[in-house]
């Protein structure tokens, strides 16, 4: 019989520094958070996904609710970030649909969609992703410019700060209920959940929004 060879040594583990340990937890809970909902997670599930102890979360965040928070927070920081870095980074201002339309890939997302439900229906609105000064005023901002820009190239008027303000909220607050109603209202009227009906709600709810800026449609007089 052929003697065994020995094991090879496993490769030591890299050290990871307290901000990388820190970052690996809050990239493991965010999907989990989503997938399962806040209520149905916990600090050890976190943890295992992680590949860290209990121990450390704890240590890092405290408790639950807190990671909870951080976790919404840096996903509020980074969503409106990603817009505000994309509407105010273009050399020439985009058409009123185009600007929409860059605004809906933020806010048409399921996983948004069910963070901002969940932190409304409990009453936890601290956590709520672009509920934050830095979330929401920062977007309202960033479009205020940008329609101001479209209005001066279409020769309109730029929108009053209100009519930005209250076109954001509508926006934000008709995309969320569309994309957690839409798998059972759509069926209702005889449509297809699909990508063409998600195509048609924004084009409907974009001529609204257009028209509460005063900006004109795409090829309009």
């Amino acid at each position: 019989m052929a003697p065994r060879r020995p094991a090879k040594p496993a490769a030591p583990r890299k050290r990871r520094t307290p901000e990388e340990a820190r970052e690996a937890i809050l990239q493991a809970a965010e999907p989990l958070l989503v997938e399962q909902g806040p209520d149905r997670v916990g600090l050890q599930a976190v943890a295992k996904a992680a590949g860290v102890s209990h121990a450390l979360v704890t240590h890092y965040f405290g408790t639950y609710e807190a990671l909870v928070r951080e976790v919404l927070l840096r996903r509020n920081e980074l969503l409106a970030a990603s817009f505000r870095e994309q509407l105010l980074t273009l050399d020439t201002p985009p058409s009123a649909g185009a600007l929409l339309e860059r605004f809906f890939t933020i806010v048409q997302q399921g996983q948004h969609s069910r963070l901002m439900a969940w932190a409304l229906l409990t009453g936890r609105t601290e956590h709520m992703p672009l509920a934050s000064a830095q979330g929401l005023r920062l977007l309202a901002d960033a479009l205020e410019f940008q329609a101001g820009r479209v209005a001066e190239a279409q020769g309109t008027t730029a929108p009053s700060r209100d009519a930005v303000d209250m076109t954001l909220v509508v926006a934000l607050c008709a995309s969320q209920w569309f994309m957690l109603g839409r798998e059972v209202l759509l069926p209702v009227l005889g449509r297809p959940v699909d990508a063409a009906s998600d195509a048609l709600f924004r084009d409907v709810l974009g001529g609204m929004l257009q028209g509460a800026l005063g900006v004109k449609p795409p090829g309009g007089g």
